[in-house]
């Protein structure tokens, strides 16, 4: 990973090679480690470590880009080159923005830990063996990966602009199997620091979610009150920030919003948060315009208070920039990236224990959007689903594919975790912090047999 002076020294000499009226370098590099594990053996120790420079040059209305991994000065040069040949060519923009000068200070992030950077495969090795030790005498076979990382962005330009920012992340997460492999538990945790990490705990977990999930019954598909851990809320909130919190959706008219913010949809309980500043996220306190990012409180109270922006949809909105900027040019449009569910009062087994029938499901699996307009996804369960009667968990049952929209789920919550952890269990990725919630009605419209 290159550190802020090294990366910063790069960026200036990018730009020097690009001769434009504007140029805007985007520096990313990662150091990536890597230890797989299955049928309770370690199988792969991987390192990877990954460089890219995004060049952009911008002459009158028209731009050019061009990326390079390699950093020596002739492929720099190339790099440049390319991006001014594409700007020759390229059509104008009437709608390109000029890059930022120099910004104010930005907020300072605690993301890097030199423990989780220095930790070794010996080191990832005996915390693998402590938890698969346990499952061979319990007879469970084990899967999974134990990753720790690190990386850096840095942002500069030819305008006096430059950002960096430096992060790590653990993860560890774990697969339990037994029955020849037709019946799985699984668990997962997220930090920052490794040190805060507990592979024994998080293994412990999935056995005991294989365990108590042999012979699973079907049952019939309908309405069911759900009670999600964090790891299956992490997932809807991925969709539910994409689907709702997109400014140049709303500008666009795309969103459900319908041109309106200020509207209760979504029950009282319910608040959420983009929150690049939380302390178990680490987020980057820039975006890929250079702008600021801010902390913005996206639901309250369930009700829509605000959208994230880069500076084309707030101009379009009339709204502040949060500098939410993915790279230009973009037509996706800016969307949260650290989203935090505010706690409630209930712990999980309070939930269970307060539900007279309903499911308890571990994690969701292949979601998906169905219609951007009513907020609708679909999806399955998997790895620990549970029938609950009479405040019980009373058998395990064949997954299930859901079809509902979020909008009406969390309109009718009945109760929210009183605890919140960073959880990078989605699908597609991304940082979250949420506590488990109950849900009144979420629709299953199918089995799976499996």
């Amino acid at each position: 990973m290159l550190n802020r002076e090294q990366a910063q020294a790069l960026i200036a000499k990018a730009i020097k090679f690009a001769d434009a009226e504007q140029v805007e370098v985007i520096l990313h590099s990662s150091s990536t480690n890597s230890t797989r594990f299955s049928n309770n053996v370690i199988t792969q120790n991987v390192g990877l470590t990954n460089e890219s420079l995004r060049l952009r040059v911008i002459n009158g209305k028209r731009q050019g880009i061009a990326t390079v991994n390699q950093f020596d000065d002739e492929s720099l040069k190339r790099c440049a080159q390319s991006a001014l040949a594409v700007a020759r060519v390229a059509a104008e923009d009437k709608e390109m923005l000029p890059l930022l000068d120099k910004q104010p200070e930005y907020q300072a992030v605690n993301a890097w830990f030199e423990s989780t950077s220095k930790f070794t495969p010996a080191q990832r090795a005996e915390k693998i063996g402590a938890v698969l030790r346990d499952y061979d005498k319990r007879g469970i076979e084990g899967a999974g990966i134990f990753d720790t990382d690190e990386g850096a962005v840095a942002y500069g330009s030819n305008r006096g602009l430059f950002a960096y920012k430096a992060g790590s992340k653990a993860e560890f997460s774990i697969s339990a199997f037994m029955d020849n492999g037709s019946i799985e538990g699984w668990s997962e945790a997220f930090a920052l620091d490794v040190n805060k990490l507990d592979p024994a705990k998080v293994g412990a977990i999935a056995a005991r979610k294989v365990e108590t999930g042999r012979n699973p019954q079907a049952i019939e598909p309908g309405e069911y009150t759900v009670v999600f851990e964090p790891a299956a809320v992490a997932e809807l909130m991925l969709f539910f920030g994409w689907l709702t919190a997109n400014g140049l959706a709303f500008a666009e008219g795309r969103s459900f919003h319908k041109g309106e913010l200020g509207q209760k949809l979504l029950d009282e309980r319910f608040t959420l948060v983009e929150d690049p500043y939380h302390p178990e996220l680490g987020g980057t306190p820039f975006d890929m315009e250079g702008t600021p990012t801010q902390r913005v409180t996206l639901v309250e109270k369930g009700t829509f208070k605000a959208l994230c922006h880069d500076r084309r949809s707030a101009a379009l909105c009339g709204q502040r920039n949060t500098g939410h900027a993915n790279q230009q040019p973009d037509a996706r449009g800016a969307t949260p990236g650290s989203l935090v569910v505010q706690t409630g009062d209930q712990t999980l087994e309070q939930m269970i224990a307060n539900t007279p029938r309903g499911l308890l499901i571990t994690k969701l699996h292949y979601t998906n959007v169905v219609n951007q307009q009513d907020v609708s996804i679909t999806g399955m369960t998997r790895a620990g689903t549970f029938l609950i009667e009479d405040g019980k968990l009373k058998h395990a049952v064949k997954n299930m594919r859901f079809t509902q929209s979020l909008l009406s789920a969390f309109a009718e919550i009945e109760a929210i975790g009183n605890e919140a952890h960073a959880s990078g269990g989605a699908l597609f990725g991304g940082n979250f912090v949420v506590p488990a919630i109950k849900l009144k009605r979420f629709r299953f419209s199918s089995p799976t047999g499996f």
